[in-house]
């Protein structure tokens, strides 16, 4: 039986933009091509239908011509919107894409950041079922208190006096996928470890990784992506470091995982993480073992940076290919 993706994060509007390089300060550039479309966590619902598997947006959704488009965004993909919706309309990220197919983000908050406080109390979890659970849920204060509301239900905590502790509807996913994002630097390791709660995958690129194990004060050899991942799963559980064309470490239980890309030529780095995390996320869902489905995983994230475009995940077929 396949479980579903459950996504508890954010969808924004991506505004991208592929320049030569970026301006100095005072300094203005016309960009060579320019586009509007969804982002966030809209890449890796993308990615996970690719695997055909189930797909819920748990995360908020405001009214306005934002909130619109990702309501059709989601139609167009057959993924559900099952989370709330406030008012005020999404925010945006601008990414700019050089000509090293490197990328720079600068974001505007929306209603994506301000989640109600009992935004997943009738949210129902299977014991089949992924949850996937993002940094930047950490980089606002509401969206913080409703993942920690969430936390203490899926783990059976009781919660605080006076808050309700959350509902009672659905019990503990089968996995918790946690891409850290950018905000392991910024976020408070109260929060990190609040999440850490539910036993997640620790899913980290190697900057993330390295910043990490340093607010841990980790022996970690700068480079060595192994030892990273070691160091940091002794202390957290299950680490996944991911490096883009060298590949991914996986660290458990059972020791390490070296997981092997495949060569490409990229043109557009935007957004694979996300078909990682996707593609990750729904072969677990799936029940495929964990070392496939970090191989998987690794094809779809190289793959779509031959694409430009954000949500340019690989389709299913197209990742057997080369898995």
């Amino acid at each position: 039986m396949t479980g579903r993706v459950i996504h508890t994060g954010q969808v924004v509007i991506d505004l991208t933009l592929r320049i030569e390089a970026l301006p100095e300060p005072g300094g203005d550039v016309f960009a060579d091509e320019a586009g509007m479309g969804l982002g966030g966590g809209y890449n890796v619902l993308v990615a996970a239908r690719r695997l055909g598997v189930e797909t819920l947006f748990a995360g908020t959704l405001g009214r306005g011509p934002f909130s619109q488009a990702a309501d059709a965004g989601f139609a167009a993909i057959g993924a559900v919107h099952v989370g709330a919706r406030v008012d005020g309309d999404l925010g945006y990220c601008v990414a700019m894409t050089d000509a090293r197919a490197e990328r720079t983000f600068v974001s505007a908050a929306g209603a994506e950041t301000r989640d109600p406080l009992d935004a997943f109390d009738r949210l129902e979890v299977g014991a089949e079922d992924v949850v996937y659970v993002s940094g930047y849920s950490l980089a606002h204060a509401a969206n913080t208190a409703a993942l920690e509301r969430l936390v203490r239900r899926l783990v059976g905590s009781a919660g605080r006096t006076g808050d309700g502790g959350g509902g009672a509807a659905g019990g503990r996913p089968g996995a918790v996928l946690f891409d850290v994002s950018p905000m392991v630097g910024t976020a408070s390791m109260e929060s990190l470890e609040m999440v850490g709660a539910l036993d997640p995958i620790w899913s980290l690129n190697e900057r993330e990784a390295g910043i990490l194990a340093a607010r841990l004060g980790l022996d970690a050899p700068d480079g060595d992506r192994a030892a990273t991942a070691e160091a940091l799963a002794r202390r957290l559980g299950l680490v996944l470091v991911r490096a883009g064309a060298s590949g991914s470490w996986f660290v458990s239980d059972d020791g390490l995982i070296r997981t092997p890309s495949v060569p490409v030529k990229p043109v557009d780095t935007n957004g694979a993480g996300d078909a990682h995390s996707g593609v990750l996320a729904a072969a677990l869902a799936r029940g495929v073992a964990l070392p496939v489905a970090l191989r998987w995983a690794n094809v779809a994230g190289a793959l779509s940076t031959t694409r430009r475009g954000p949500a340019t995940c690989p389709t299913e077929k197209e990742i057997m290919v080369l898995a």
